[in-house]
């Protein structure tokens, strides 16, 4: 694969930038390139070495689809050949239940991401890789905002923009010096566990469907991708993790409780973690600092929930940026924070409610039968989910 062409932190430097994105994943990416192909200058930084693997179910459910469609993006799926998504089939305790789940894609999040960094690239975005990005504090009234760069640990030139958008993932690391930012991670927070097993491993899971293995303490999601590898991603309890003192063998054994069959190599696989998942940003607006994707919050996802918030967000928030770049006001803001709201907050209804659902052993035997017996109560969680 051809590696990105990035851009010096000396040139990155000497430039005033219109838009510094922090992060190049589905919202970064999404909004870099919407903000290039309207005509400003943008600089997308990204900490990792592309393409580098991501915690991720990899599904892209009607939502997200629909989203990339939109902005003229839905061939790269098909240049990527996307492995069509039409079941969701869950298992506990030896007991399964199969639902239709129209519409979406499962693709690896490596592949995926890269893609899309070379589609904004292609638009005019410029990339900085393997660069660690600091936002300094702010300094009232200033019409730009500054970013410090670091390569392999040391502080190598400061860029300067009129906004920053901040897609830099889970906690947003990149607001260290930014107090104004809190996160508050829920007592009940899971941590995300993922890996990807080699094709020869997995002929026991056909493509097309999200498996799912469910457990009191956790569940396990499993889609082939496009490279007929079989991704898995899964929200797990602190608590069984230190029980087993490994997150492979939290993963085994909920797989083995729900009656999923285990690949006879998968304790070979290096599964890789997250921090605790499900928190919220208070305030993820700021001066010139809008923050989107899962930066702004994140709630335990089902059937690729988080790249349509992701995605839908880097569309909207490269919509709202330009009214800012000149004179900022804190109308702004407010405005960003309602647009959170419509487009992420409020579809977390069904993902609490299903989450708080999965704890509880009654009512997962419960759910399953009720499923199994009338098919049709689960339509409105599907399409919540995937509209």
């Amino acid at each position: 694969m051809t590696p990105l062409q990035t851009l010096s932190i000396a040139d990155a430097s000497n430039q005033s930038w219109d838009v510094i994105i922090i992060g190049a994943g589905p919202a970064g990416t999404v909004a870099a390139r919407q903000l290039a192909l309207s005509g400003y200058q943008v600089l997308l930084i990204e900490r990792k070495l592309f393409p580098r693997y991501k915690v991720c179910g990899g599904c892209l459910n009607q939502r997200a689809v629909n989203a990339l469609d939109e902005i003229g993006l839905r061939p790269l799926l098909s240049n990527l050949n996307a492995v069509p998504l039409d079941q969701f089939q869950m298992r506990y305790r030896g007991g399964k239940v199969q639902i239709p789940l129209p519409g979406g894609l499962a693709v690896s999040r490596s592949a995926f991401d890269t893609e899309l960094t070379r589609e904004a690239a292609g638009s005019g975005v410029r990339f900085l890789g393997e660069t660690t990005a600091l936002v300094c504090g702010e300094v009232k009234s200033s019409p730009s905002r500054k970013v410090e760069l670091y390569q392999q640990g040391a502080l190598c030139g400061t860029a300067e923009a009129s906004v920053i958008l901040v897609a830099d993932g889970l906690g947003h690391p990149s607001l260290q010096q930014c107090q104004e930012f809190e996160s508050v991670v829920s007592p009940d927070s899971r941590i995300g566990v993922g890996g990807l097993l080699p094709e020869d491993l997995t002929s026991e899971y056909p493509p097309g469907i999200i498996h799912m293995a469910i457990h009191k303490s956790g569940y396990v999601g499993l889609a082939r991708v496009e490279t007929g590898q079989l991704n898995i991603a899964a929200a797990i309890d602190r608590t069984l993790i230190k029980q087993y003192q490994s997150a492979t063998k939290a993963v085994l054994q909920i797989l083995n409780d729900s009656g999923f069959p285990v690949p006879p190599s998968f304790q070979k696989i290096n599964l890789k973690g997250t921090v605790p998942l499900t928190r919220n940003t208070v305030r993820p607006a700021a001066h010139r600092i809008l923050l989107i994707g899962d930066a702004a919050g994140y709630l335990e996802p089902f059937t690729g929930e988080g790249m349509a918030n992701a995605i839908s967000e880097g569309i909207a928030a490269a919509q709202i940026v330009p009214q800012g770049l000149s004179d900022w006001d804190s109308s702004l803001e407010e405005e960003w924070l309602q647009m959170h709201q419509t487009l992420t907050l409020g579809r977390w209804n069904w993902c609490r409610w299903l989450s708080q659902l999965l704890r509880s052993p009654t009512a997962i035997g419960v759910g399953l039968r009720l499923f199994r017996w009338f098919p049709g109560a689960a339509r409105p969680i599907v399409a919540s989910l995937n509209h």
